[in-house]
């Protein structure tokens, strides 16, 4: 019999397309919202709201101890509230109330927590930008899985970046299986959306697929028999083609073993721009190449070892040969394609090692 949730009604999710909204507070983040500065609820408005309202989404900051992290969430909060029109997004300064912040147990700040009725409370992991925040509440408020009949099933693929899902076998009695997909959806539903679907016909065991729909990619899960198995393929699903170099998971990327295509850049939307370039040319060579794209002020010592004005630069990690890109061409799939045969063919050197070393210790870099 196919599995039913028990918590979930048609009332309770929105069913009009949410990517379209998602964009919207894409562009509103970059360009603004003309609000002048956020506008901070009272310690009443705040308990009266935490004790009555359905949901409360509170940015709790503190504009005298962490000003500068406080200040760098306030345009994509203004963001939030502009496109979602909803009074109970609210922020609150912890600064001008810190006994009641205490109460709560904020420690950092920013912090971001969606409070419910009924005492549950989801904390927000992700990154401080309005599309992943409005992901996040659309998330949190929906039951921790949905049912996607036929009907409805390409409707909720698209709900998400990262959907999961679990087809059912149609005459089945795995318990174990529903409650170990349950629970992963209620660890993981602040960060992905979890349906559980039609049984898939003349199958003879339930399937877990997932569905990168950034990347345009699907995914079965070989292994669904225990809670690792499904947590590694959570993860597996999640990672994105083309991703963000940080100081948190450049160790990751660089350990490997593959070589790194890096773009540096010093918008979110030069990057947004790049991966949609070079997505496809991403996915032809995901075997042994990572595409990844990173902050300019925040690895601005790189491109001083490398010693050139460039935005783009392989390292092949085995080797641990540098090769910048010197053309004068615009960045394209196209360019970089045969940027990257030259390299295969020989055609283009590595940067000598030493002649880099040289060049920065003497500040003879162009940077």
């Amino acid at each position: 019999m196919a599995f039913r949730n028990r918590n979930a009604s048609e009332k309770d999710y929105p069913r009009h397309n949410m990517r379209h909204r998602y964009w919207l507070l894409a562009l509103l983040s970059v360009f603004g919202t003309g609000s002048e500065a956020w506008r901070h609820t009272s310690e009443l408005e705040l308990r009266e709201a935490l004790g009555s309202s359905a949901y409360t989404l509170v940015a709790f900051v503190n504009l005298i101890e962490n000003r500068k992290a406080s200040q760098d969430l306030e345009s994509q909060w203004l963001s939030l509230q502009e496109a979602e029109k909803d009074d109970n997004i609210v922020s609150f300064d912890c600064a001008l109330h810190q006994v009641y912040c205490q109460e709560l147990e904020v420690a950092s700040f920013p912090t971001i927590r969606m409070y419910h009725r009924d005492g549950r409370l989801d904390q927000y992991r992700g990154e401080s930008k309005a599309r992943e925040l409005a992901m996040f509440r659309n998330r949190v408020i929906r039951p921790y899985f949905l049912e996607a009949d036929a009907q409805l099933l390409k409707h909720f693929i698209m709900l998400d970046d990262v959907v999961i899902m679990l087809h059912p076998l149609s005459q089945s009695d795995n318990w174990a299986l529903y409650d170990r997909f349950t629970s992963l959806a209620k660890r993981h539903r602040d960060q992905f959306t979890f349906l559980m679907g039609p049984s898939i016909q003349d199958n003879h065991s339930a399937a877990v697929v997932c569905y990168n729909n950034l990347d345009d990619v699907k995914h079965v899960a070989a292994d669904i028999e225990s809670d690792q198995a499904l947590e590694d393929f959570v993860a597996l699903c999640a990672e994105p083609l083309i991703p963000e170099l940080t100081r948190n998971n450049e160790a990751k990327y660089i350990s490997a073993g593959k070589s790194i295509l890096y773009y540096f850049a010093t918008t979110d939307g030069e990057k947004e721009v790049y991966r949609t370039q070079v997505r496809p040319l991403a996915k032809k060579h995901a075997e042994h190449l990572y595409f990844a794209t990173m902050d300019v002020d925040k690895y601005s010592d790189m491109l001083a070892t490398v010693g050139l004005k460039t935005r783009l630069v392989l390292e092949n990690s085995t080797a641990g040969a540098l090769y910048p890109f010197i053309g004068s061409d615009e960045i394209t799939a196209d360019v970089i394609e045969g940027f990257l045969d030259d390299i295969a063919s020989g055609k283009l050197q590595p940067l000598n090692r030493n002649k880099r070393e040289q060049q920065h210790q003497a500040g003879h870099d162009e940077l």
